[in-house]
């Protein structure tokens, strides 16, 4: 599955690769910083090992492949508050689970329910989707996520300067204003005293088998839910959106290879007392809006989290990135995906995606939206079969 191809392909170090580097931050720090208050994971004990996979997919792959927090179990994990050992026995199952449907092969099987229209549809949903979290970002946080809630206005105010200067400046100049940005922000707040959120120093690595015990638990509050959107989005359209954002560098990723990557992932860090991941399509436009073209991207994403994670408490750094900054960066993450739906050029294609994007949009349930699509997909596609049905002729006399 991974004998790759003698393909040429290498790894640059080019500017663009540091400023893509940290392209996908607005959805990993929001996402990262309610696990660690909510369900009690020391900041470390999460970066570490989502660095280590974004290490490793930088290396194999040779493209920005991003590693993100499984969204719909984020949330249900932290909206009930779910202990570090229930989150880990699920992340060894879910891994279990993409290992076997990669390796039999029932994956590729489960792509032929997922035809190019309901890909875009998934990436357009997802794309607005990042959109409205952005604008949550700015007026339901302060200026840093774990202070004090601030004047709405003041972060409306400094998220469209700073848009309009990273459009201006970064994208059409590539000047790395982002990433320099960051790096004044980050030291000028710990100098003013500012903290992120502080856990019990405690060993990174925790060896947490997994409680057997929880499978029917486990499956019926987190796989089954999170399922359609890791098929969709971090398998089928995270494949499709490589091969668009980067065609020339793309021939190792199919959703095969992503799948067991999230497979092996997955139970590996359920084994070691992690969060699981995915490799998200909208974390790939990311990447890509920033400048990344490579897997040296990813790689020193990886490498910087790695870092954080075994400098004592210096993970919880990466929390003081200022609000606006992360809410622009998440609003151009889901430009990048939502521009992808431009390739579809018949009517019923661009309809079936509509209808995917907006229903995702609205109730922001990946399964429903994905029926949808493919029940219009399937009508449409009989109304043009009965159209172009040849008439039977009446003979002459």
């Amino acid at each position: 599955m991974f004998s790759w191809n003698n393909d040429g392909l290498k790894n640059s170090l080019s500017r663009g690769e540091w400023t893509g580097a940290i392209g996908d931050l607005g959805t990993m720090i929001p996402l990262g910083f309610a696990l660690i208050v909510y369900n009690g994971f020391a900041p470390g004990q999460l970066f570490l090992w989502w660095g280590v996979v974004y290490v490793i997919s930088g290396w194999m792959f040779k493209i920005p492949v991003s590693v993100q927090p499984l969204k719909v179990m984020s949330v249900v994990a932290i909206s009930q508050g779910l202990s570090i050992e229930f989150l880990a026995s699920t992340s060894f199952f879910y891994g279990l689970f993409f290992i076997l449907i990669s390796t039999t092969g029932i994956i590729d099987w489960l792509q032929k329910l997922f035809s190019t229209a309901m890909v875009k549809g998934i990436q357009l949903g997802i794309g607005l989707i990042l959109a409205k979290k952005a604008l949550d970002l700015i007026f339901d946080h302060g200026f840093i996520l774990n202070q004090a809630q601030a004047h709405p206005m003041v972060n409306v105010i400094l998220f469209f300067s700073l848009l309009v200067l990273i459009i201006f400046l970064q994208i059409r100049r590539k000047f790395p204003l982002t990433i320099i940005l960051i790096l004044i922000s980050i030291p000028t707040l710990v100098f003013m005293g500012y903290r992120g959120p502080q856990q019990p120093l405690e060993s990174l690595v925790m060896w947490t088998p997994p409680k057997w015990g929880l499978f029917l638990d486990a499956a019926l509050l987190l796989m089954i839910p999170q399922l359609p959107l890791t098929l969709g989005n971090a398998v089928y359209a995270a494949s499709d959106a490589c091969h668009s954002l980067w065609p020339a560098r793309a021939q190792r990723v199919t959703p095969k290879r992503l799948a067991f990557t999230i497979g092996v992932s997955n139970t590996a860090i359920g084994l070691l007392g992690g969060f699981p991941i995915c490799h998200g399509a909208g974390g790939m436009g990311a990447h890509a809006r920033f400048g990344a073209t490579t897997g040296a991207a990813t790689m020193i994403m990886g490498i910087l989290l790695i870092l954080l994670a075994l400098i004592p408490n210096a993970a919880a750094w990466i929390f003081l990135i200022p609000v606006p900054l992360l809410a622009v960066m998440l609003l151009l993450d889901s430009w990048m995906m939502m521009k992808l739906t431009a390739q579809l050029k018949d009517i019923s294609s661009i309809s079936v995606a509509l209808v995917i994007g907006i229903i995702s949009f609205i109730t922001h349930n990946i399964a429903l939206a994905l029926a949808s699509g493919f029940l219009l997909e399937r009508i449409l596609n009989l109304i043009q079969t009965r159209q172009v049905l040849p008439t039977k002729e009446t003979p002459h006399d």
